[in-house]
């Protein structure tokens, strides 16, 4: 059973070879401004976390492979497009999750990856039943 330790995610933190351009694209897409904490992080402040930038290297290469954070979408291949225009590549999908969704996964200019996940009803109520009314697994008190 979840303690309360881990409360929230409050920043994503990304591992790339330029930290400013990454964060350029970035503060791009999210329609905000480029903040530095020091020479060797610079973050945006987007409406829901912080994405920080940290330079690669031997502990955290970064590119494909680690973790893959997904962002809800309205729409998949209007994602999809919007983020290719702007020099990101596809790199899974556009396809359904088992659940309903829809899921797409691209490439950064800079080699990380970025999930998309548009989320119908359906897909809200098998992924999270304890938001969507219903009761969840485990013991009662």
């Amino acid at each position: 059973m979840f303690s309360g330790v881990l409360k929230s995610v409050e920043s994503i933190v990304l591992f790339v070879e330029d930290i400013d351009a990454a964060a350029r694209w970035y503060a791009e897409i999210f329609d905000c401004r480029v903040e530095h904490e020091n020479p060797a992080f610079t973050f945006i402040r987007t409406r829901s976390l912080v994405i920080g930038f940290h330079p690669a290297d031997s502990k955290c290469p970064g590119g494909i492979g680690g973790t893959t954070v997904y962002w809800e979408v309205g729409n998949i291949n209007e994602a999809v497009a919007f983020l290719v225009e702007r020099g990101a590549r596809l790199h899974r999908g556009p396809g359904l999750t088992s659940f309903g969704s829809g899921a797409a996964m691209v490439i950064d200019p800079f080699g990380c990856t970025i999930g998309l996940n548009a989320s119908s009803p359906e897909s809200r109520a098998k992924a999270h039943p304890v938001q969507a009314g219903q009761q969840g697994g485990g013991s009662a008190a």
